[in-house]
C-alpha cells in the first residue's frame, strides 16, 4: 500500500490596493499656462482699444534711443557736429522724460494746422509723441523738396511750411532742439561733407523760424547728424534728407 504523504497547501491571498494620486505637477504647469493666455488676450484686447497716438507713444518707449558724441562747431552759429557711432543712453539716466498732457495737446495742435493749411506736405510731415518731447521731422519727398537740391537753401515749400510751423509753436512756452539729416549719398564738395550740409540745413531752418515770430532764446541747440540716424527702411531714401524739430517738455 503506498504511503500516504500529505503536502502543504500554499493559499496566497492578494490584497488589492487603490493606485496612489498622481503627483499635482501638471496641475501647477497647467495653472500656469491658463494664466499666461489669460495675461495675453487681456493685453492683445487693451492694445485694440487704444488709440494710434497712445500706441504710438508705447511704440517711442521701447525704441532705442541713441546719443553721438562729439566736439561742439560753430561758435556765434551755436551748431553742434557730433560724429562717432550711438550709443546706448540709459534709460535711467533721467535725460528720458515721460510724455505729459501738455505734449499731447501740442501734437493735437499740430496735426490740426498741418491738415488744414498744410495738407499738401500731409506725407512729409511726421508728428509724433515720444519721451523727449513732440518731435516733428520734416522730409523730403521727390518732386517736393524742403531744400534745394546738394543745398542749405530753403526751397519755398520748406519757408511755407516753417512759417506755419512757426506761428504754432510761438503759442506755446516750450523750447525747441533743431536736427539737420541727410540720406545716405556720399556727399563732398571740396571736404564739405554731409556732415557741414546738414548743419547748415538746421541752421537755415532756425533762422526760418526766428524770422517768423519764433522766440530765439527759445532754441537750445542745433545740431548736425549727417546720415547716421535714418529713418527705418532704404537709407538713400529722400525722406532721410530731412530736419527734426524737437519740442522739449517745459
Amino acid at each position: 500500500m503506498l504511503e500516504n504523504h500529505s503536502h502543504p497547501v500554499i493559499i496566497k491571498k492578494i490584497k488589492k490596493t487603490h493606485a496612489g494620486h498622481h503627483g499635482g505637477a501638471w496641475k501647477v504647469a497647467y495653472a500656469d499656462f491658463v494664466t499666461a493666455m489669460m495675461a495675453l488676450f487681456l493685453v492683445l484686447w487693451l492694445v485694440a482699444m487704444l488709440s494710434i497716438d497712445s500706441k504710438k507713444t508705447i511704440a517711442e518707449y521701447f525704441r532705442s534711443y541713441t546719443v553721438f558724441k562729439g566736439q561742439e562747431a560753430g561758435g556765434a552759429t551755436g551748431v553742434s557736429t557730433f560724429k562717432g557711432g550711438p550709443v546706448k543712453l540709459d534709460p535711467d539716466d533721467g535725460g528720458i522724460k515721460s510724455p505729459d498732457k501738455k505734449l499731447e495737446l501740442i501734437t493735437v495742435k499740430l496735426n490740426k494746422v498741418v491738415t488744414e493749411k498744410l495738407n499738401q506736405f500731409r506725407e512729409q510731415i511726421l508728428i509724433f509723441t515720444t519721451r523727449d518731447g513732440v518731435r516733428l521731422e520734416l522730409t523730403d519727398k521727390g518732386q517736393s523738396p524742403m531744400f534745394e537740391a546738394g543745398k542749405a537753401k530753403l526751397a519755398p515749400n520748406g519757408e511755407e511750411v516753417l512759417a506755419t510751423l512757426a506761428a504754432v509753436l510761438s503759442e506755446f512756452p516750450n523750447s525747441v532742439t533743431i536736427e539737420g539729416h541727410t540720406d545716405s549719398s556720399n556727399y563732398n564738395v571740396n571736404g564739405y561733407t554731409n556732415w557741414e550740409l546738414a548743419a547748415d540745413r538746421a541752421n537755415s531752418a532756425r533762422r526760418e523760424l526766428i524770422k517768423n515770430g519764433f522766440e530765439e532764446s527759445r532754441i537750445t541747440r542745433v545740431t548736425s547728424f549727417a546720415s547716421a540716424v535714418p529713418l527705418k527702411g532704404d537709407p538713400y531714401d529722400p525722406r532721410n534728407r530731412r530736419v527734426s524739430i524737437l519740442v522739449e517738455p517745459k
